[in-house]
């Protein structure tokens, strides 16, 4: 059953309209030929070639309530765009896909091949004929958007209480607001996802579980220091009195020890991820009862006109059967162009959620990471995260902003071998992917998996803001991040099952 908290209307992102023309068929052009074809009996059709390839590698973005500027969900949608699709396809700019075919193989892989491209392109220069027979069965999403594989609506949508007013222009501050939890036991799920409300508007939200200090409360306050005042700001609380004894440090510790994959809660959104879903048989934890509030980390960007933003988070229980913990392993930042970085960054949660608190930093950015000088093309940092335990790694994700070029992640064995498990060979801001595994990787306890990142400050970088200046490390668009991680299970709890 669906429960709803908050209203449910969602923004819908601005059509983006591509001037494309096509040529009116003449009204004489159907006389006579209602048994003989009107296109070259070799030409491919939308029906038996055509729709099948649109709805697998471009319908999940391209329908109503999404991201993409126009539905392809019928042969009547494709029609109109067909020049424009051959235009994309045959630059490879759509399907958006990234990963180096040399390494690895992916579940979700949406590229298409040369073979594929040659029979969209026949399509269009043949006049991109419907054909006979039935159309392929369009896939089944959700109405309103969500993107669970499956098209279910969630079973449980919580709405962010309030609507952001997003200024014409200027420059937003990351900044975070607070919401209690709406589980007070832990849950068990399949799958999660963070919906902006507005996709023009949005650069992130980061969302992550919280226990409110002792002394403070959810209230009203500035969202950053000289920001507007709204409702929902971390504030001190008039009517806190400090306990004789300690109550609160045994909850605080329990808490602590929960961990920070625990704490991830609901997930993130930025451009290109949809629902957080689990393989078959496997389920992650929202620790109610370790945490009792929502840290909405959000960061809005100027479109040119007002614009108004209500994140909602959407959640799909799992199934009973579901007893396989899916976990993630941060690739934490050690080294800089060789350098080792001379202090790790804020120990804890609430360590690193204070600094993030107190200097706007955003998530786990580690303050002593050296600046991309100017002019740099080929800006190295490396992370590096531990197996303790042996482990199936399923999958591999990597953020950055618009100087990331290219993310190399290599999986080192106990006795010393490597694998390259992914290179994200030319890196997109515009479409940030899970990299999901096609058969999840077994990695013995004591090996590590290491990302090698370049980041190019460069003129030769076309989308470089400035390449004349040094780039810190922050979430504003102009500065840049490295985030990287791997998920994966532990091989006691079972093998997990390969996704389809």
């Amino acid at each position: 059953m669906l429960r709803t908290i908050g209203a449910t209307a969602l923004t819908v992102t601005a059509v983006v309209v591509m001037g494309l023309t096509l040529p009116a068929a003449s009204p004489s052009a159907a006389v006579d030929t209602v048994d003989v074809p009107t296109y070259n009996v070799d030409t491919p059709t939308y029906n038996e070639h055509i729709g099948q390839l649109l709805f697998d590698n471009c319908a999940s973005c391209h329908r109503p309530n999404q991201i993409a500027p126009m539905s392809l969900l019928s042969y009547q949608d494709a029609r109109k765009w067909a020049r424009a699709i051959k235009a994309k396809v045959v630059a490879r700019e759509m399907p958006p896909w990234f990963a180096d075919p040399e390494f690895g193989e992916f579940s979700n892989d949406i590229s298409l091949s040369d073979e594929e491209i040659a029979t969209i392109v026949e399509w269009v220069d043949g006049g991109a004929p419907e054909g006979d027979g039935a159309a392929p069965q369009a896939p089944r999403f959700s109405e309103a958007g969500w993107s669970h594989p499956s098209g279910r609506e969630p079973d449980f949508i919580y709405e962010f209480p309030i609507e952001w007013q997003v200024d014409a222009d200027g420059e937003s501050p990351n900044f975070n607001l607070f919401t209690e939890l709406p589980f007070d036991e832990e849950i068990r799920v399949e799958a999660t996802e963070v919906r902006p409300g507005n996709y023009a508007a949005t650069h992130h939200i980061v969302t992550r579980l919280f226990n409110i200090p002792p002394g403070m409360m959810i209230g009203t306050g500035p969202a950053w220091p000289g920001g507007p005042v709204v409702d929902y700001v971390l504030v001190e609380d008039p009517d806190y009195v400090e306990p004789e004894d300690d109550e609160d440090s045994e909850d605080s510790e329990d808490a602590e020890d929960v961990g920070e994959a625990s704490s991830a809660g609901f997930g993130a959104y930025i451009p290109g991820v949809g629902a957080a879903v689990t393989p078959q048989g496997q389920m992650r934890s929202i620790r109610g009862d370790a945490f009792n509030a929502i840290v909405w980390n959000l960061h809005y960007q100027a479109t040119g006109q007002p614009e108004t933003a209500r994140p909602a988070i959407g959640v799909w229980f799992a199934t009973e059967e579901a007893t396989t913990v899916s976990r993630t392993l941060s690739l934490q930042e050690t080294t800089s162009e060789g350098e080792q970085l001379v202090a790790p960054p804020p120990a804890g949660i609430f360590g690193r959620l204070a600094a993030g608190l107190r200097a706007q930093a955003g998530q786990g950015l580690n303050p002593l990471l050296d600046p991309i000088p100017p002019n740099e093309g080929n800006w190295t940092v490396t992370g590096i995260g531990a197996i303790q335990n042996d482990s199936y790694i399923q999958s591999l994700f990597v953020h950055a902003h618009l100087r990331g070029k290219d993310f190399t992640f290599v999986l080192t064995y106990p006795d010393g071998r490597e694998e390259i498990l992914l290179r994200v060979e030319n890196y997109s801001f515009d479409w940030q992917f899970s990299y999901d595994l096609a058969e999840p990787i077994m990695a013995p306890a004591g090996s590590t998996v290491k990302v090698i990142s370049r980041y190019d400050n460069s003129r030769a970088n076309r989308r470089n803001p400035a390449p004349h200046r040094e780039v810190y490390w922050s979430e504003q668009s102009w500065d840049d991040m490295f985030l990287t991680n791997i998920t994966y299970t532990l091989v006691e709890e079972d093998r997990p099952i390969a996704q389809d």
